[in-house]
């Protein structure tokens, strides 16, 4: 009996040891103490930056160039607007191929619903911070890139082995390696059918 009292004692001061050692190991880990380090968002420095009235929508996404310019957002006429501070407000950064004002501009008698089809609609935004291009995960065109400095958009994919994109919805670059990966959220149902 004392023998098994002992190895009993035994292993429950490994155990102990194992956790103290495996919470020393956890709480003073790289990624821990980077994930401490993040702070916190302060929302007394948050702002709210109204589009121009009218029946513009957006942002589905925001993006900042390698200079911390912006944000960019995508909106639903569209196009993509560049924050330029108060003086100059929004202004248009880039634009899908078949853009047209006077074709894309909402009304009451024509909401972005019926013109996103032809005018696109910009929902995930993200700079190659290296090289300046914006990829634009546009619901209707695909993945699309606009060169540094703004202007028409490049369709760049249309569709992945041989099935159409349907509602392209998400991009992501790696940065290091300059991989584009971007998603498309249905293969059967176009963004004007989910909004419905």
């Amino acid at each position: 009996k004392q023998i098994d009292m002992a190895s009993g004692t035994r292993g429950v001061a490994a155990a102990t040891i194992s956790l103290a050692v495996l919470l020393l190991v956890f709480c003073f880990s790289p990624s821990t103490a980077a994930a401490a380090a993040v702070p916190s968002i302060d929302a007394t420095r948050t702002r709210h930056l109204p589009l121009r009235h009218g029946l513009l929508r957006g942002p589905e996404s925001v993006a900042f160039d390698a200079k911390g310019n912006g944000p960019y957002s995508g909106v639903s006429d569209g196009r993509v607007l560049k924050w330029n501070g108060d003086a100059l407000g929004w202004t248009t950064y880039s634009y899908s191929p078949d853009y047209s004002s006077e074709a894309c501009t909402a009304s009451l008698l024509r909401p972005e619903t019926a013109t996103e089809g032809h005018c696109g609609r910009p929902l995930g935004l993200r700079f190659h911070l290296k090289s300046g291009y914006l990829y634009v995960a546009d619901a209707y065109k695909g993945l699309m890139r606009v060169a540094p400095g703004g202007g028409e958009a490049t369709v760049l994919v249309t569709e992945v082995d041989g099935v159409p994109l349907r509602f392209t919805n998400g991009v992501d670059i790696d940065q290091v390696t300059g991989e584009v990966c971007f998603m498309d959220s249905s293969r059967n149902y176009n963004r004007s059918q989910h909004e419905m």
